[in-house]
């Protein structure tokens, strides 16, 4: 690692970071590996309108866009703006890269993302959370980490990274434990409006049906924000099998992937990711 490279670790601003966090005035990005995601920080997303940055289509069999235009529609709608030449991958080319070692197109993600940043002098970055949960969403936290520490130093300058619990905690038990730095209370009308929303977007419906179960009597009612965790934390072998293991053996079974993305996979990208914008695990 070049020395120049140790930054001081991401941190919120002090103060009211409530605030801060919904000030309009806020140069904003939201970093989300799914379509639909942007439901989970919807309110927030209508009050800051950030620009988007939405890694894959949102469908396994490959083919179908359908949730990835709603999400844009959606998404456009609070008078946010999308980033529509970033990410834009499949699921399944996504495995197929993590399962073959090939990085390519993931240094080029990270490069356009920090390159964007530095261009938009964003000051707040908000990304899905390091969960265990989907190899996607943790592959999209590390892509939007690494942009942050390369854009902190090319613009000499802090830049907030803080990330939101795409799956609540009773769902991903093996997701690392990181601290609620602001729960926004939605009033009514916010709401209504994020179910809404879950009702227009195709092929979600499980996925609201667990959320709203997990979060019972609260669904819908807060907009949690954590802290980011040192990506050396991360990086250790988790204590229990990560869930994308457990359903990537399920799909394999029911023929829909020949094979499993595992930890190695997903630790040997993030490596390469580390090493190629120049910082270490413990720096970032």
């Amino acid at each position: 690692m070049r020395k120049d490279a140790v930054i001081e670790p991401l941190s919120p601003k002090a103060g009211d970071f409530e605030t801060w966090l919904t000030d309009p005035a806020r140069r904003a990005a939201l970093v989300i590996a799914h379509p639909a995601h942007e439901i989970r920080v919807l309110h927030w997303l209508s009050r800051v309108r950030p620009h988007v940055y939405i890694l894959t289509q949102g469908s396994r069999s490959g083919a179908d866009s359908a949730r990835r235009q709603a999400s844009e529609l959606l998404i456009e709608a609070q008078g946010a703006s999308i980033a529509k030449t970033w990410g834009g991958a499949w699921d399944r080319d996504l495995y197929d890269m993590l399962l073959d070692g090939r990085y390519e197109k993931l240094l080029q993600w990270a490069d356009e993302l920090t390159a964007d940043f530095i261009t938009r002098a964003v000051d707040l970055v908000v990304a899905d959370s390091w969960q265990h949960y989907n190899v996607a969403h943790d592959i999209t936290y590390a892509l939007a980490r690494l942009a942050v520490q390369s854009a902190r130093r090319a613009l000499g300058r802090d830049i907030t990274l803080v990330t939101y619990p795409v799956l609540p905690p009773a769902l991903a038990p093996g997701a690392p434990s990181a601290s609620v730095i602001a729960n926004l209370r939605l009033p009514p009308a916010a709401i209504d409006a994020k179910i809404a929303a879950m009702g227009a977007i195709p092929g979600i419906a499980a996925e609201t049906s667990d959320i709203n179960t997990a979060e019972g009597a609260d669904a819908h009612l807060y907009e949690a924000f954590y802290s980011v965790l040192p990506l050396q934390r991360l990086l250790r072998t988790p204590n229990q099998t990560p869930l994308y293991e457990v359903f990537g053996e399920d799909r394999v079974r029911a023929g829909i992937y020949t094979d499993v993305v595992r930890w190695p996979h997903l630790l040997r990208a993030c490596e390469a990711l580390v090493q190629a914008q120049g910082a270490t695990a413990q720096a970032a």
